[in-house]
């Protein structure tokens, strides 16, 4: 129940980031919830939405990052950092080794990024070395159909005129856990 929570949670937090193209101070938008349970958030209004207010006079979205580390691995992650683009740009979540249970195959995924990211840049995501999803400009992926098993991820900040990468992310593994239709 706390991985649902915390997708749905994901998920609303990617619409509110979207919202900020909008020049309104606050903007309602409404929330559904279907019979099967699955929350659908729209800007038009409908039997049994919720409205809910949102502030879009700001244009940031801060991911919460744990720092689980000693302070000495904190330095060290400094002088890695020294000379690039970002003070942050990690994978938050999933985070590394985390399993992650989806007998749909979807995920979410969360990039941290700090300072905001430059207008000439974009995100691109790498899963087992290829390439999914475009490269975008939020740093949220959504990704769907995800085969059962162990799977690497890797962000990259991307130059859009010369495609040439300016930043990586250190790599997080995650395992996918989908129910097996032999398990019956």
């Amino acid at each position: 129940m706390s991985l649902k929570v915390s997708y749905l949670f994901n998920v609303f937090i990617l619409i509110v980031s979207c919202s900020w193209l909008t020049s309104a101070d606050a903007t309602v938008l409404y929330k559904k919830v279907d019979k099967d349970g699955k929350v659908t958030y729209t800007d038009k209004p409908g039997d049994d939405a919720e409205a809910i207010t949102v502030h879009t006079d700001r244009n940031v979205v801060s991911t919460p990052r744990m720092n689980s580390g000693s302070p000495q691995q904190s330095t060290d992650s400094e002088e890695e950092n020294e000379g690039a683009a970002y003070e942050v740009f990690a994978i938050d979540s999933p985070a590394d080794d985390q399993g992650v249970r989806a007998n749909d195959g979807s995920l979410t995924i969360v990039v941290g990024i700090s300072p905001q990211i430059q207008p000439n840049h974009s995100i691109r995501m790498h899963m087992d070395g290829m390439q999914v999803g475009q490269d975008q400009k939020i740093p949220y992926f959504n990704l769907a159909n995800i085969d059962r098993g162990t799977h690497e991820l890797v962000a990259m900040v991307i130059n859009d005129e010369t495609q040439e990468i300016v930043q990586t992310s250190k790599s997080v593994t995650f395992h996918l856990l989908r129910t097996s239709i032999l398990n019956r």
